[in-house]
C-alpha cells in the first residue's frame, strides 16, 4: 500500500475523530462521576453520615475519576503527531504502543499515591468529621462525652465490643436537654460477630489439633471460639495442609479466588519449621504471597 492512497489518509483521518471522541468521553465521564461524589457527599447532613460516606467511598471515587483520565491520555496520544503516521503504517502501532504506556504508567502511579500516600490525608478528613462539634434537636452544640463518661450510656454488650477494641463508640449529650447520641465505629481490632448477642465480641480462644498432617493425608484442627460478653462458645473445624517434603513443593494456585475478596484486607502466611519456629508474613494478595513463598529460605528470613 503507498503512503499517499486516499483509503489510507481517509482510515487516518476517522482514527484520529474516533480517538478525539473517545478523550472528550473520557474526561467528561470522569468529571461526572467526580460530580455525583460531592453532590452526594455534600447532600448528607450529618456529619456521621460524611464519615462513613467518606471512608467507602472518596478513594474508590478518585480512582475512577484519575484512571478515566488517564484514559482520555491514552486516546489524546493517538491524535499526535499525524503527519510522522501518514509516512507508514507502522508509526500507528509505534503511536498506539506509547501513548498506551503513558496512559499505563499515569494509571500505576496514581494507584500507589491512592493507596499508600493519599489514606494519611483521608485518615484526617475523617478525625475531623468525627470529632467535630455535634447539635442536638434543639440547635444546641453537644459534647463528647470521655472513655470513663460514656460508659453510663453504653449496655454492656456495647462495653464488651469496647473492651475487646473491636468496635469504639462516640457518645455525644446534650447538657440542657439531656439528648443522647450515639456513633459506632471500627475498633482497632478485629474480632467475630457472635451469633448469639450479636455483638462483634467473639474471640479466638485455644486451637486443638484433632489429628497431625503427614505427608500422605491432610490434618483436621479445631479453632474454639468464645464470646466476651454472653460467653458463649463456637467451634469450628479447620483443615491442616498435607506436610511438604521440600520447600519447593507448594505454590498457590493462581487461579484461586477468596470469597468476598472486597472484605480482604491482608493475607497472613504462618510458616512452621521443625525445630518449632514460627513466623508470620502478610501480604496484599495471593500472588505476592506466591512468589516470596518461591523464595523463601527459612534461615536467611
Amino acid at each position: 500500500m503507498g503512503n499517499s492512497e486516499p483509503a489510507y489518509r481517509q482510515f487516518l483521518e476517522g482514527w484520529h475523530q474516533i480517538m478525539i471522541v473517545a478523550a472528550i468521553i473520557s474526561i467528561i465521564v470522569a468529571f461526572v462521576f467526580l460530580i455525583i461524589h460531592y453532590v452526594k457527599f455534600s447532600a448528607i447532613k450529618s456529619y456521621k453520615g460524611k464519615y462513613d460516606y467518606l471512608k467507602l467511598n472518596r478513594i474508590r471515587a478518585y480512582q475512577f475519576f484519575y484512571f478515566a483520565l488517564a484514559s482520555g491520555v491514552f486516546f489524546y496520544g493517538n491524535t499526535i503527531g499525524d503527519e510522522t503516521v501518514e509516512k507508514s503504517l507502522v508509526y500507528i502501532f509505534v503511536r498506539f504502543f506509547i501513548s498506551m504506556c503513558v496512559g499505563v504508567l499515569i494509571g500505576y502511579i496514581i494507584y500507589l499515591i491512592l493507596k499508600f500516600y493519599y489514606p494519611t490525608f483521608l485518615e484526617k478528613k475523617l478525625t475531623v468529621l468525627r470529632y467535630s462539634p455535634r447539635t442536638s434537636k434543639t440547635g444546641s452544640e453537644m459534647r463528647l462525652l470521655s472513655e470513663e463518661e460514656e460508659d453510663v450510656h453504653l449496655d454492656e454488650g456495647m462495653q464488651a465490643e469496647e473492651n475487646v477494641f473491636s468496635i469504639d463508640y462516640d457518645v455525644w449529650v446534650d447538657e440542657q436537654t439531656g439528648e443522647v447520641k450515639i456513633e459506632k465505629y471500627l475498633g482497632y481490632l478485629e474480632a467475630l460477630e457472635c451469633g448469639s448477642c450479636g455483638f462483634r465480641t467473639l474471640k479466638l480462644n485455644k486451637e486443638e489439633i484433632i489429628s497431625a498432617a503427614t505427608e500422605e493425608k491432610e490434618g483436621k484442627l479445631l479453632k474454639h471460639y468464645k464470646c466476651t460478653y454472653c460467653e458463649s462458645v463456637r467451634t469450628t473445624p479447620f483443615t491442616i495442609a498435607k506436610i511438604l517434603k521440600s520447600e519447593n513443593d507448594y505454590k498457590l494456585p493462581t487461579d484461586y479466588v477468596l470469597k468476598g475478596q472486597k472484605k480482604v484486607k491482608s493475607i497472613m502466611v504462618e510458616i512452621i519449621s521443625t525445630k518449632g519456629d514460627k513466623k508470620e508474613y502478610f501480604f496484599q494478595n495471593t500472588h505476592q504471597a506466591s512468589d516470596f513463598l518461591e523464595n523463601f529460605d527459612f534461615d536467611n528470613n
